[in-house]
C-alpha cells in the first residue's frame, strides 16, 4: 500500500505501512500503530510541529521530492476495545497555512489522556525555519535553514547544521548544538550542554551538568553561561575578542592561549581576550572554568 497524498487545509488520509501489535496492561489498556503520510513540498517554507509524549525528528533530505511523516501513536483505554477505538479516531494532521508554513499536529478524540502520545519522524527536501514542541521526548533537527526552535521536557535536544538562530529549551535533558549559523540560546536542567562550531553569541543556562562550547574560526559575540554542579570549558579561536567575568565556588579558573590575560583570584577572574569585544559572564558552582584560545 502506498502513502497517500494530501492537499492543503485537509486532514491527511492515512496509509498504514505497518501495524504494531497492541500491548496490554491491567490499567490502562494500550493500542499502538505506525502511520506513514506524505504531502507536497513547498520549497523554502517553514515547518511547525506540535505533539506530546513522543520524540520528534525533522531532517532535510535533498533527495526527496515530497514531505514524509512517520507517526508512531499510542492510545489508552479502560478496555482494549476503548483503546483501539481511540487510536482509530486519532488524527495526524498536515495543514499548509496561508503563510506557507506546514503545520503538523496530532488530535486525539476528546481530551488526550496522560500516557497517550505520538512520536514523529519528518523527512523533507528543505525548510526555512522550524518550530518544534513536544513533551517526554527528545527533539532532533538536522540541516534546516532559518531559525530553529525546539521545546520539550524530559528529553534531549540535538540540533545540527541549523542555518540560523537556535533556541533550545528542555528539562531533565542534554542539549547538543553543532554548527549553528547564528546566535544560540539554551535552557535546560539536570543536563549537560555542548555547543560546537558556534559563530555568534551564546547563552546557556543549566543545572547539574557540564557545559562545553567551541567557537568556529571567526566566532564573535558575548558568552553568557551559567551552571551548577558542573564544569565549563570554552575553546575559542584566535580571532575571538571580548571580556569574560568568570566565577566559581569549589573549583578553579584556568586560562591559556595567545592574547589572553586574567586578573583576580582562583574563584573570580576577569578574562580579557584581545583588545576589545563584548562583555560575557561565565559562572558555576562545584566545578572548574577553563578558557582556552587556540593558536592560528
Amino acid at each position: 500500500m502506498h502513502p497517500s497524498r494530501v492537499s492543503a487545509w485537509a486532514i491527511v488520509s492515512l496509509c498504514l505501512l505497518g501495524l504494531c501489535a497492541c500491548t496490554f496492561s491491567d490499567s490502562p489498556f494500550r493500542a499502538r500503530e505506525e502511520r506513514v503520510l506524505t504531502t507536497d513540498h513547498a520549497p523554502r517554507s517553514p515547518i511547525r510541529v506540535t505533539t506530546a509524549n513522543g520524540a520528534v525528528e525533522v531532517v532535510a533530505d535533498a533527495q526527496r521530492q515530497d514531505v514524509q511523516v512517520v507517526a508512531r501513536l499510542t492510545a489508552v483505554g479502560s478496555t482494549q476495545e476503548e483503546a483501539d477505538a481511540r487510536l482509530a479516531a486519532t488524527q495526524v494532521r498536515l495543514e499548509r497555512l496561508e503563510d506557507g508554513t506546514l503545520a503538523v499536529d496530532v488530535a486525539f478524540p476528546e481530551e488526550r489522556r496522560g500516557s497517550e502520545g505520538c512520536a514523529l519522524q519528518i523527512l523533507l527536501p528543505d525548510a526555512a525555519g522550524a518550530a518544534i514542541k513536544t513533551s517526554n521526548g527528545g527533539i532532533t533537527l538536522r540541516g534546516i535553514d532559518g531559525e530553529g526552535r525546539a521545546e520539550t521536557s524530559n528529553g534531549s535536544i540535538r540540533i545540527t547544521d541549523q542555518a540560523g538562530r537556535v533556541t533550545a529549551w528542555t528539562s531533565n535533558g542534554r542539549v547538543e548544538v553543532t554548527s549553528p549559523g547564528d546566535e544560540v540560546e539554551v535552557k535546560t536542567s539536570n543536563g549537560g550542554v555542548e555547543v560546537l562550531g558556534f559563530t555568534g553569541p551564546v547563552s546557556v543556562r543549566t543545572s547539574n551538568g557540564n557545559v562545553s562550547c567551541r567557537g568556529a574560526d571567526g566566532a564573535s559575540g558575548a558568552l553568557t553561561i551559567h551552571t551548577s554542579n558542573g564544569s565549563i570549558k570554552l575553546d575559542l579561536p584566535a580571532s575571538f575578542a571580548g571580556r569574560i567575568a568568570a566565577s566559581t565556588s569549589n573549583g578553579s579558573i584556568r586560562t591559556s592561549g595567545p592574547g589572553v590575560s586574567a586578573q583576580g583570584d582562583n574563584r573570580s577572574k576577569i578574562v580579557q581576550i584581545g583588545d576589545s569585544g563584548p562583555d560575557g559572564v561565565v559562572s558555576t558552582s562545584n566545578g572548574s572554568v577553563t578558557v582556552t584560545v587556540r593558536s592560528e
